[in-house]
This record gives C-alpha cells, structure tokens and sequence, in this order.
C-alpha cells in the first residue's frame, strides 16, 4: 500500500510538471509583468519601511536630546559644568544608554550662551570649551593606523591615545559656536516655541574625532557626522544655551540596509556615503535630490523631521540588473526554457516531502508510545504513593491492611501471623530539641534498620508518627516472634549518626499471634497495640505479647486522660510546699511548690502519675498557668519573705507568652518578683533553641530567678551554665544520697557547689535525708539544702510552724 502511495504521488508529480511545461509558453509574457511589478511593490515597501526606520531613529535622538534641556540641572549648569549632581549624571547616563541604542553618538555638549571657542578662560588656563556631558570616541585612530601600518608592528604608546588639543576640536566647537549663533537670532525665547516644536539644528559633516586627515580628504565616514542642536530655555524663558550631539555618519549607514540607499540634507550638503556606492549609480546619481529615469527603482522620500533649516530625505535606487537577477524573472526564463529540468527538481522535492511525511508519522507514533509509557509509569508511581509512605518508602497503613487480609486467607492450617506493633522511645525529644528534618532523617534510617532486620519474608510498615508494623509467618512457633521482637529492640538500641548529631533513641514493641490473639487484621493490630501499650508502661526498651485484660488497662488510661482534663477545668489540684534552708545556719529561705491531684475517684495522686500523662495530652500550659498563679498567691500570705519556687514544663516554653503569663500571675498577687524562683531542668536548653534563651532572658528581665533542676543528669553539659546565666543549681538527689558510701558522689557534690561559688551561683543540695548527710553536703560548699530531714512536702494550711521557728529543723 505505501509502495502504491509512492508510485501514484510520483505520476501525479510528473503530470503537473508537463501540464506547467505547456502552459509556460503561454503565460510567459504575463508572468514577467507581473513579476516586475511585484519587484517595484517590493522595492517602494522596502524603501518606506527603510525611511520609517531612519526617521524613528532620528526622532528617537532627538527626543533624548531634548529631554536633557527640560533637566533643572542642565538649565541650571554653571559655566564649567561643576553643579551638575548626582542625579543630573545619573539621569544624562541614562539618555546616554537611550542614545546607544537607537543610534551612535560621538559626544554630547552643553554651551552656554556666551560661548566662544577664541575666548581664554582663566579657570582653565585654555580656551574655552563646551560642557562635554558624554564622550563616546576618545580613541587617536591615526596613531593606530601607523602601528598597523608598520612593517615590524611594534607596541602602542599609550601616551598617543590621548586626545590632543589640535584643529579638530577647534573645528568642532566653531561648529558649534555657529550653531548657538544661529539659535540666538531665531530663537532668544522660548515664545518663538510653538508647542513641542522646538528646532533642531544640523550642520555639513564633519570630524568627530582625533583624524586630522578628514579636514584635508573630506573622505572619512567611518569617523566623521554632523550636529544636531537644541535650544536650552531658564526658568525666564530666554534662551540659556544648547545642548548639542554629533551623530557619526557611519550609525547612519548601519540604519541603511544597502548601498542602494544614500540620506541627503541638501542644505548642509550631507550625503551619506555615497562614495560606497557602484561607479555607474554614483555617476547617474550624483545630486541625490530627485529620482533616476534609467533605474527600474528610484525615489526620493522626505523625511519628517523637526528642522527648520533644511529638510532630510532617503534617496532609494536600485540597478537594472538587480531586476534581470530577480528569482521571479529568472524563474519565468527558467520554467519557459527547462521545464524538463523543472519537472524533475518538483519530482525530487515531492519525493523529499513525501519522505518527511512518512517520517512525521513515524515520530507521531513513537511520540504516542513514549507518552502511553510515561502514563503507565506515572500511574504506577501514583498507584505506589497511595500505598506508600512517602518519607521512609515503607508500606502505608492501608497497603498494610490489605496484605494482612490476604495473607489471613492464604494461611494453611497450622500456620500463624505475628503482628509487631514497633513505637520508637524517646523520639519526641528529637524533633522538639534538633527539629523535624533531622526527625525525619531518623525516621529513615529507623525505617531502613527494620526492613534489614526483618528479614525478606517479614513486611515493614509505618502507619503514623513514629509507629512502625512488622508482619511475620511464624513457622516454628511463636517463639520466632520474641526472637525477632528481641533483634530489633538491640538494633533500634544502636546509636544513630544523623546530620553530625549523635542520637540514641529505644523502641518498644507490642506482639499479637493470628489466630490466638484475633481473626482479622484490625482486631491484630488493636490487640498489639495494647501490648505496645502494655511495654512502654514498664519502662521502655521492652516486648510484651497480647494478654487478655489488656483492653481494661487501656481503657483506664483513655479514662484517666478524660477526668484529667475535666480536673483541670474544675481546678483538682493543690500545692504541697517543702521547705528550703541555708546550709550554714538552718534559716529557711524558701519553699518549692509541689502539685498534687485531688481525684475524686483515687485519691491524692503525686505529679508522677499524671505530669507526663498532661503533657502527651495537652493540658499542661493551663495546669502549669494554674500552678503558678496559685503559688505566687499562697506566698504573698507568708509572714516571712521568702521565696517560692515553682517548676516548668519543658512543654511550657513552647508558648510564646510565657512571659506575659508569668508577669501577670505576679501582677495579680501582687508578689514581689525577687521572691519567686523558676525551675527548669536541662532539656529545656537541650536544643540550645534562641527562642528559650530568650525565653529565661526576658523571665529573667521581670527582676524573678532561674534554676537548674536534677543537674548532673540527663544531658548535663558545662555549656548550658555558660548559654544563660542561672541564679541556682539544684543538685540532683541521686549524688546527695550516696554521699555517705561513695567517695565519688562526694567529690561530684563538692565540684558542682565550687562550680557554682566561681559563677556567682548558689548551690542547693535535694533529697537530705539525714544528719550525716547534712553535714557532708554542708562541709563540701553546698549554700542551700532541701530534703525530708528538714521537712515533707506539706499543704499551705500547715506552714505556720516553720514560719514561727524558722531555724527548727524537723525530721
């Protein structure tokens, strides 16, 4: 069939080229009429479009020329041009760059109106030369012209580039001169103005720069043009001066697209480059004012342009023998005298067209089959990411439901499935202290960890958070669970390398086994879960597997997170406070205010049962606000001055008006804000985050005291004391407490309290329990002590013993 196609284009192809071929003749005649007539349409089209192209150009230098008489600091120059500014520079460099690109100036000028190239001018000590605004050419030619001329090219004297003070700019400013001259008489004021049509001024070509042989040859279009002058009026309205530009006749020519084409301004006797053109146009041609009888083309076109001395126009001529080359003309002899050769040349282009035809086609299908596999392959990529979890690559909590659905059916008899539902320990801290992307880094090294450790017949996936799911065949029983469960608590154990930042983390896991824990998918995962749950109640770090009762637990949990909100809207709680006393002398110097929640259900329950379990859910900023407000409330009462200290949250300082709201607890109790002390253990400052610091900046700014709680565990680093300069540090009680036994402990007791005497910090001793303790914390530098030997933590009701006796220590 292509073959067919081929054969029929190409009798098709031959057929026309004959029936052309007996036509030719005929309309031979006809054709080169027309064809000539096209040629002059062409010709007159090409000629006007020539001339628009010259005029615009013209016009567009003169508009920029007459922009810069409006410009107060030209009309305002003083007679060396030293007042011009920084704007007044500014605006003419952007005329300049106007002027560059429409049409090449040689230099532009400002004259006052008393100018006169003869006058000594006894500022300069020469003769008197116009304001040069800008000097495009400042090269010496001639001096480059010998250099290239000599036989041994030698190396350029630099000193023969700088322009010298010969004729050639005298001739210019005389130019000049004769033009201001002439503005003087026709145009003192600007009333002879009519609108926007202020004159301007040309002059016969001339030099424009340093090649003296123009003036003897008259024959340098490269480096020679004429002057176009605009009137500069005053505030008055009289005239001030000028401003003058030299247009190089050699910009004229590149406007022109041919040596056809000559500009003309008969009255200056301006004519460019016509000695460029052929010896036989030049000798036919010579006036340039009126068009040429023995030229197919020639014409004369005025130019509109503003000057009232002499008008400007385009002389178009083109020879005969551009006509008799012309491809129309050519083409009627050409079809008339070879049609055989043209019917082949038509068969050839058919043949070629056809074949780039069948070769679009060809694209056009290898077109469609690449879009049809990139669409199948973004499908599939679409298809992954809504099975996908898109930062670790794992499978999501729905392709995770499906494969354990199909997994459950396609079990044989005897064969069980272990759910592992993997929570990562401690991974809060990293997002609140080092930020999400190194979270999420970690995410995908944890995620790459589990896949390796898993194995290739168990699944991995993550269904949220720091939540991750392993499915498991078990083969040998359920004991290839716990060994599994046990390998990948080790690996998570393993410390991480993430962005610089050394990174232990934990995880915990909850197990549950198809068929004796659940018979589907969401009844597994729930049941492992509530193991998971079940595992980081017992500290962490562990595996636990699905037992009955488990729900309960969990249930008492969700109930528990219900009333202690509902405990915090209905204010559940009181302050028990536990003294503080000097090391030295027993004095009491203050309490520490301690919450405990009044549940009506369990009893006074201690802030380790429900602290952490405020703080998952939320609700710690408003229990924090409660606390401090109460606190600095109760100690208002006191009889004594002593201080309160109260402790935050670390999830307190992600409020951003803590501040505000410590400011208005005191303004509200109208406490003293020396008397009330803030505690804040090391975490906060953990991430070394500059909105903490200015945090404890901004609390310290309010006249109140920061301390360190529990230092000397957890992260404690030297660093932090020198980030922010806290009042107290607390020693944590776990050293005050094996004083007696460990030489050690005492040794790190004596250094933080000598640590805290060289920084200007008292030091306080937690957890003394007993007399030999005491003395110990006392002998070793410790300022303050607290602790059940000097007294339990107790209601507010019950202070006023301590305040009668506040040297009486209580055991």
């Amino acid at each position: 069939m292509n073959a067919f196609r081929r054969a029929a284009g190409f009798v098709v192809i031959m057929l026309t080229g004959a029936a052309t071929l007996a036509a030719l003749h005929i309309d031979a005649q006809r054709n080169f009429a027309l064809a000539k007539e096209r040629y002059l349409e062409n010709s007159q089209a090409a000629s006007r479009a020539t001339a628009k192209t010259v005029e615009d150009a013209l016009r567009a230098v003169y508009e920029n020329v007459r922009t810069l008489t409006y410009l107060p600091s030209v009309q305002n120059l003083d007679r060396h041009g030293t007042n011009l500014g920084d704007e007044g520079r500014a605006t003419i460099q952007q005329i300049y760059n106007n002027l560059a690109n429409n049409v090449s100036i040689s230099e532009v000028y400002f004259l006052p109106l008393d100018f006169n190239p003869d006058r000594f001018d006894a500022v300069t000590g020469k003769l008197e030369e116009p304001i040069l605004q800008f000097d495009q050419l400042i090269v010496n030619a001639k001096a480059r012209s010998e250099v290239a001329a000599d036989a041994k090219p030698g190396k350029l004297d630099q000193n023969a580039l700088v322009r010298p003070p010969e004729e050639i700019e005298t001739y210019e400013y005389h130019e000049l001169a004769k033009q201001l001259a002439w503005l003087k008489t026709n145009y003192p004021n600007s009333s002879a103005i009519d609108g926007l049509n202020v004159p301007i001024i040309g002059t016969k070509e001339l030099i424009t720069c340093d090649n003296t042989d123009f003036i003897h040859t008259g024959n340098d279009a490269d480096r020679s043009g004429f002057i176009l002058s605009v009137p500069v009026f005053g505030g008055d309205g009289n005239l001030r001066g000028s401003v003058s530009a030299i247009m190089l006749t050699s910009a004229l020519r590149k406007l022109l697209p041919s040596s056809d084409y000559v500009i003309v301004n008969s009255g200056y006797g301006f004519e460019s480059d016509q000695h460029k053109m052929s010896t036989a146009l030049a000798a036919d041609s010579r006036a340039f004012t009126a068009a040429d009888p023995n030229l197919i083309y020639s014409e004369v076109i005025p130019l509109s342009l503003n000057d009232p001395r002499s008008a400007w126009r385009l002389w178009a001529g083109f020879p005969n023998s551009r006509f008799d080359s012309n491809l129309d003309v050519q083409s009627v002899h050409e079809f008339e005298l070879a049609g055989y050769a043209a019917v082949a040349v038509v068969t050839l282009l058919a043949l070629a067209c056809w074949y780039a035809i069948g070769r679009t086609m060809t694209m056009q299908v290898e077109a469609a089959e690449t879009l049809e596999r990139r669409v199948e392959e973004r499908t599939a990529e679409i298809q992954h990411l809504a099975t996908h979890d898109i930062l670790t690559g794992l499978p999501n909590r729905g392709l995770l439901a499906e494969t354990m659905d199909e997994a459950l059916r396609s079990l044989r008899d005897g064969e069980k499935l272990a759910v592992h539902c993997v929570d990562l320990d401690r991974f809060k801290p990293v997002n609140d202290t080092l930020g999400h992307p190194v979270g999420d880094e970690l995410l995908g090294a944890v995620a790459k960890r589990l896949k390796h450790h898993a194995g290739e017949t168990a699944m991995v996936a993550r269904i949220g958070g720091d939540e991750f799911v392993i499915l498991q065949l078990l083969l040998d029983g359920n004991d290839e669970a716990g060994v599994l469960a046990s390998r990948v608590i080790h690996a998570l154990s393993d410390e991480f390398s993430i962005h610089g930042h050394k990174i232990n983390i934990g995880g915990s896991i909850g197990i549950a086994v198809f068929p004796d824990d659940g018979q589907n998918s969401e009844t597994l995962i729930r049941n492992a879960d509530l193991a998971l749950y079940k595992a980081k109640m017992e500290g962490r770090g562990t595996c636990r597997s699905f037992e009955p009762g488990m729900d309960a637990r969990l249930q008492e949990r969700r109930q528990l997170e219900s009333e202690l909100v509902l405990g915090v809207k209905k204010e559940q709680f009181v302050l028990h406070y536990q003294p503080l006393h000097d090391a030295k002398t027993s004095q009491l110097t203050g309490f520490e205010a301690l919450v405990r929640w009044s549940h009506p259900r369990l009893g006074l329950l201690p802030p380790s049962e429900f602290i952490q379990l405020a703080e998952e859910t939320g609700v710690i900023d408003a229990l924090g606000e409660w606390i401090l407000r109460r606190a600095c409330t109760d100690a208002a009462k006191w009889p004594l001055p002593v201080k309160v200290a109260v402790n935050l949250s670390p999830a307190q300082f992600k409020q951003q008006g803590l501040s505000l709201q410590v400011a208005a607890a005191l303004a509200a109790s109208e406490l003293l804000p020396s008397r009330l002390e803030l505690e804040i253990t090391e975490s906060v400052l953990l991430a070394n985050n500059e909105n903490t610091l200015n945090t404890l900046h901004g609390l310290r700014d309010l006249g109140i005291s920061i301390a360190m709680d529990d230092f000397g565990t957890g992260y404690s680093s030297l660093s932090y004391l020198r980030s922010f300069p806290f009042n107290r540090i607390k020693i944590d009680r776990s050293f005050v407490s094996l004083m007696c036994e460990s030489s050690e402990s005492r040794a790190i007791v004596k250094a933080v309290a000598e640590l805290g005497t060289t920084l200007g910090m008292t030091t306080t001793a937690e957890g003394v329990e007993t007399e030999d303790q005491y003395r110990l914390v006392r002998e070793n530098g410790c300022t303050d002590v607290q602790g059940w030997f000097f007294g339990r933590p107790m209601p507010a009701s019950e202070l006023h013993a301590l305040f009668e006796q506040p040297e009486a220590l209580t055991a």
